[in-house]
């Protein structure tokens, strides 16, 4: 059997500060991994998202994901102008698997039954008119409006709606993996530099190759992200794995 294990990793890409954060944490009451995405480059967003992420991690790992999340959201200042970001959570703590987010930073599971889920649905204004277009009882003159719309997803997809800054109990996701769903060997968390620049499939595949080592995993998802197609103009890309035990 082999004992859990956490990495993270990050990666300026092509922007002039890397405003994309990340902690994992093992304590004897749990584990738990974060990764915060500062909205801009300024400085400020830049340690604001250092400092929500370590709050996240240190709070999920005894109190659950949902309080990590809350607990980064209360280090964002409120103030006219002050920085926001998006964050992804997951928490292991009594077996138990929790999941929260806000924005677009993404969680994912692997196991080699299941392959791998993804956990989080982005909360961007082209995310949301996918899924409204998706309602099979949308009338005509609605869908075609909403498709007019959709020729402008690309540009709405990096499009927050969402943020630590604004997160409530009511607004951020929240999802328990319980049965099955937590039968997993590795969790997965990216920012979306990560996860815009690689297809599931190639993540799938570098959670299988990668499988006895999260640090080469969390690396190798972060390299391929900056230096893929949008290069040198690539987001901040960042990962933090979570390795739980298995039996061999």
């Amino acid at each position: 059997m082999t004992m859990p294990t956490v990495a993270v990793a990050t990666h300026i890409g092509g922007r002039v500060a890397n405003a994309d954060a990340a902690s994992a944490v093992i304590t004897p009451l749990g584990i738990a991994a974060a990764v915060v995405d500062g909205i801009g480059s300024e400085p400020r967003t830049c340690t604001a998202a250092k400092l929500a992420a370590e709050t996240a991690a240190a709070v999920a790992a005894h109190r659950g994901a949902q309080a990590g999340l809350m607990a980064a959201a209360d280090t964002m200042p409120d103030y006219p102008g002050a920085p926001n970001a998006v964050a992804a959570v997951v928490s292991v703590v009594g077996g138990r698997i929790e999941v929260a987010h806000v924005g677009d930073a993404a969680v994912w599971t692997y196991s080699d039954t299941a392959g791998l889920r993804r956990w989080t649905v982005d909360q961007t204004a082209g995310e949301h008119i996918r899924h409204m277009l998706d309602n099979p009882g949308l009338i005509a003159s609605d869908r075609d409006a909403l498709e007019r719309v959709g020729a402008a997803t690309e540009v709405l997809s990096d499009y927050v709606l969402n943020g630590l800054a604004f997160a409530t109990v009511s607004t951020m996701s929240w999802t328990p993996l319980r049965g099955e769903d937590a039968k997993v060997e590795r969790i997965i968390v990216t920012s979306d530099g990560v996860h815009k620049e690689l297809t599931a499939g190639q993540i799938e595949d570098l959670a299988r190759v990668f499988a006895d080592d999260p640090q080469a995993l969390a690396e190798i998802l972060v390299e391929l992200a900056v230096t893929g197609g949008s290069a040198p103009e690539a987001d901040n890309a960042t990962a933090a794995v979570i390795s739980l035990a298995r039996q061999r």
